[in-house]
């Protein structure tokens, strides 16, 4: 006679699930860039994650340091996708770090017109797009 275990299964609603993807910490920082939200538009290179600026103004610059020039300067609402690299890891979903430990993201506008520019990755400044 042949047993089956049966295992019990959780589901999670898609809230939770969600909540796991771009969770800032304590101060705020994002570490990684993957949210559920993609890019719509056609890329050879693949589409990135989208988040939106929750300031004024937010300072996009050359390389991920506050001392790097600005390239070009993003307004409140303005919608940034995250430039992804080609690669077989999820290196390409974590933020590089400055020389004081804090994330920079590398983005580029929602229509890809401008080239990649970092902003800081921090909830003061940008937030993951939800559907």
């Amino acid at each position: 006679m042949l047993l089956l275990a049966v295992l019990p299964v959780t589901l999670l609603p898609a809230a939770a699930v969600q909540a796991q993807v771009a969770v800032p910490d304590r101060q705020g920082n994002y570490s990684r860039n993957e949210t559920n939200v993609q890019a719509q538009r056609a890329s050879r290179y693949g589409t990135g994650s989208l988040w939106q600026v929750v300031v004024d103004s937010l300072n996009c610059r050359q390389e991920p340091s506050i001392d790097s020039p600005v390239k070009r300067t993003y307004l409140a609402d303005d919608l940034l996708e995250v430039q992804i690299y080609r690669g077989g890891s999820d290196e390409v979903l974590i933020n590089p770090r400055d020389q004081n430990g804090r994330p920079w993201m590398p983005v580029r506008d929602g229509d890809s017109s401008e080239g990649v520019c970092f902003v800081r990755a921090n909830s003061r400044f940008i937030r993951p797009v939800f559907q």
